[in-house]
């Protein structure tokens, strides 16, 4: 099983769908596909992304077949879940972030389509959870009042229902319903590091870079702060994972308009082997593209 790491854009979540002027960092978030060899899977989404993208959708479709008819059964629904957010993620809104400056009503089609989909993935981790702690719902809406002791283990959900309420939120075009939710987001990052803060090369550090920066309670000092998790998600990858780069260049030198930070943040990634960690490999590849293209379209973050 390889870690698939893939950039998440969040930048809509709080703004209209057309406004341009205003940037909400983005998240990164862990996705795990099987593979029989890195090199093989870049290979397949560089040359048929088409194809990729149907084979990952059937798959889905019996995933989620599985989930509806065993609701009582949370790896299932938890499965469901992640491989929804996954698809939604890496297909769904990669497509329509790159339509939207080009075809306004295409783009906003395409998000209203990932919008429901993440969801349904928010149904299913919910589902997931609260088979495993059955107060789950009353600690995730009110965390000062419930309490739950937490397995280990449990580190994993925790970031994938964090994945699935930040892509709702995003592709909801600022619906007020959806967007007093993002503290959700926090409770469950947070006590992921807590249980295992190093989880997946630092996954959770990575998240949190863009989390501190949009976070609603954030402090003055929140980009020293964000800052501090790119060091330490730097740090559990070894350096192998081009992820914090790319966080860090969309979170703290896109707020600060720092264009030349930006800029060698990027380029930092970029020089990064794609092939040095086998589990980051095709993650590394995607988020490879994501870095050239936010490159190649610099000047739609600066002003």
């Amino acid at each position: 099983m390889e870690k698939l790491k893939i950039y998440v854009n969040l930048s809509l979540c709080t703004m209209n769908f057309t406004n341009k002027s205003l940037i909400f960092p983005p998240l990164l978030f862990i996705f795990s596909v099987s593979c029989s060899s890195p090199r093989i899977n870049v290979f397949a989404l560089n040359h048929s992304p088409g194809f990729s993208k149907k084979l990952f959708a059937t798959n889905l479709t019996k995933i989620e077949k599985n989930a509806i008819n065993n609701p009582d059964i949370s790896n299932l629904q938890f499965e469901a879940s992640k491989e929804l957010t996954i698809f939604s993620y890496g297909f769904t809104m990669n497509e329509a972030e790159r339509i939207k400056n080009e075809d306004y009503d295409k783009g906003r089609t395409i998000y209203s389509k990932a919008h429901r989909d993440f969801v349904r993935s928010v149904n299913y981790i919910n589902s997931s959870l609260v088979s495993d702690y059955p107060n789950f719902l009353l600690w995730l809406n009110d965390p000062d009042n419930h309490q739950i002791e937490f397995e280990k283990g449990s580190a994993e959900k925790l970031y994938w229902a964090a994945g699935a309420y930040a892509g709702a939120i995003q592709s909801s075009n600022g619906n007020p319903e959806w967007i007093i939710q993002l503290p959700k987001i926090g409770t469950l990052l947070d006590s992921g590091i807590k249980l295992d803060s190093t989880w997946n090369f630092g996954s959770f550090y990575t998240a949190m870079i863009s989390y501190s920066v949009i976070r609603h309670d954030a402090k003055e000092d929140k980009f020293n702060i964000a800052k501090s998790y790119f060091k330490k998600a730097v740090e559990a990858s070894a350096g192998q994972d081009l992820s914090p780069y790319i966080s860090y260049a969309e979170n703290i030198s896109v707020s600060e308009q720092n264009k030349n930070e930006f800029s060698n943040m990027l380029y930092k990634a970029l020089n990064i082997d794609i092939y040095s960690n086998p589990e980051l490999t095709l993650g590394n590849y995607i988020n490879r593209k994501r870095a050239n293209w936010l490159l190649d379209n610099i000047e739609e973050y600066f002003y």
